[in-house]
């Protein structure tokens, strides 16, 4: 009888306390057995970290890069064998064959740092200087004289040649009543020296009122304002000498009708009583001329032409029964070809 008291007891002590450990760590026996169940252990308290001293790290050396040398590109080998030409005979003389080796022309964009030398050598060509003429007649007119025939005056040049070396032929003079009474011709070789400016040498040879040769040198060309210059000095033999200046402005009224005022003045170094000059300013001519150019190579003109005598030459005019200074109206036409 006294086993399941004792029985009895146990079973009573037991379940109350087998009730407590499973709601203090929430695990029956059974899953405890079975290893379902773990036991949490209680985190220990973390402790205070003590603040750390930083110590001064020394800063790193920094080393020397050394640069290194890239080696040197290899020279391209030419080849040996060249490329056969594809192109005949016949084309190759028309010019239609160009070579592939041939330079090209350098462009420049417009800066100073490009520098192209000109002439370039593979720019130049035959065709790029040809050989031109001109023939211009400046002057072809009649003059009305007070008294006796109207003379017939002219004033003409011509060139032929390229770009930087020409040859010039100049001549004037006039004629009265079909006779010749002032004529002279210059041939000279001309040579450009600047934009628009051309430096002249030859000889003049004067057939009337007297025959006389002279060397000749001179400047032509276009002045500031587009003034036309044509100076020249003559030596000539026995010891003469002479100057010669024409200057000429162009007013364009209009697309086509010009005003071109004009003045000529001729210096000798001494007294030539055959030909009627004097020493020093020989004479002065100042001329304006309104023409209209139909075409540019046909353009008829009136004006008024002035002349004047100084000097010796004046006193050989007198001497001669001439006047010494004049006024004539003119009617001509100016050419060019």
């Amino acid at each position: 009888m006294k086993t399941p008291i004792i029985t009895a007891l146990l079973l009573g002590l037991s379940v109350p306390a087998l009730a407590l450990a499973t709601e203090s760590t929430g695990c029956t026996p059974e899953h405890e057995a079975m290893g379902h169940c773990k036991m949490e252990t209680p985190a220990k308290p973390a402790k205070k970290a003590k603040p750390a001293k930083a110590k001064p790290k020394p800063a790193p050396k920094s080393k020397p890069v050394k640069a290194k040398a890239k080696p040197a590109a290899k020279p391209v080998a030419a080849d040996p064998k060249p490329k056969a030409s594809t192109c005949s005979p016949e084309h190759e003389a028309m010019g239609h064959c160009k070579s592939s080796t041939t330079p090209a022309i350098p462009v420049s964009d417009g800066s100073a740092a490009t520098n192209i030398p000109v002439p370039f050598p593979q720019a130049m060509h035959m065709g790029d200087d040809p050989t031109l003429t001109k023939v211009m007649i400046n002057q072809l007119e009649i003059r009305q004289a007070d008294q006796g025939d109207n003379p017939l005056a002219w004033e003409a040049e011509a060139w032929i040649g390229k770009d930087l070396n020409k040859l010039w032929l100049k001549t004037e003079g006039e004629s009265v009543g079909g006779n010749t009474e002032e004529a002279e011709v210059q041939a000279l070789y001309s040579r450009a020296i600047a934009p628009f400016w051309d430096v002249q040498a030859g000889g003049r040879k004067d057939f009337e009122p007297a025959g006389r040769e002279w060397a000749t040198v001179g400047v032509k060309g276009l002045a500031p304002y587009h003034f036309d210059v044509d100076a020249a000095l003559f030596a000539g033999t026995e010891g003469r000498s002479a100057a010669r200046l024409k200057g000429e402005y162009e007013i364009m009224l209009t697309q086509k009708t010009v005003l071109s005022p004009e003045a000529e003045i001729n210096l000798y170094g001494k007294d030539d009583p055959e030909m009627g000059i004097g020493s020093g300013l020989a004479d002065a001519n100042v001329g304006l001329r309104l023409r209209h150019e139909f075409k540019r190579e046909f353009a008829p003109y009136i004006g008024v032409n002035w002349s004047k005598k100084f000097g010796k030459t004046a006193d050989f005019a007198r001497d001669d029964g001439e006047k010494t200074q004049d006024t004539q109206f003119v009617a001509g036409v100016r050419l060019w070809f």
